[in-house]
């Protein structure tokens, strides 16, 4: 998928502190199935998580609506001490940064620019966090209905 790529691309560009390691859904896939972390963290995989539909413009011979896109980024990072108070400051600089690399991002043939939502702790599991931190891109759907 364009838009994971185009995401995970700007994420390996512009967070240094991720060392490369940002993925797609796929990747995430393949753990989430077999229930596993990612061997190496921190590790960051792109999610494309819906569509939202917005107001529709009436046209001649035109169906226009707008629509956001919305994506999340699973953040991964485990703790590497049994209180993980090593990892949170960690965190917060990597979560900073994935911020500051996507929001505002006027990411080519969209209506309009990133947009942050927010950013939650999913879990806690086997030493690791896990976080997701939620972007939106307007978008506009555009085509002659049949």
């Amino acid at each position: 998928m364009a838009d994971v790529d185009d995401i995970t691309a700007r994420l390996k560009e512009r967070v240094p502190g991720l060392g490369g390691r940002a993925w797609g859904a796929a990747e995430f896939g393949a753990l989430t199935a077999t229930g596993q972390l990612p061997q190496a963290t921190p590790a960051a995989h792109v999610i494309p998580t819906g569509i939202k539909g917005g107001s529709q413009t009436p046209r001649t011979a035109a169906y226009v609506q707008s629509i956001e896109r919305l994506y999340s980024v699973v953040l991964t990072v485990k703790a590497g001490d049994a209180s993980g108070a090593r990892a949170l400051p960690v965190i917060g600089e990597l979560i900073a940064a994935i911020i500051a690399a996507l929001a505002g991002w006027d990411w080519g043939g969209r209506v309009g620019v990133m947009t942050f939502r927010g950013c939650t702790l999913s879990r806690a599991v086997a030493g690791a966090f896990v976080y997701d931190i939620s972007f939106s891109i307007p978008d506009q759907l555009r085509f002659a209905p049949t």
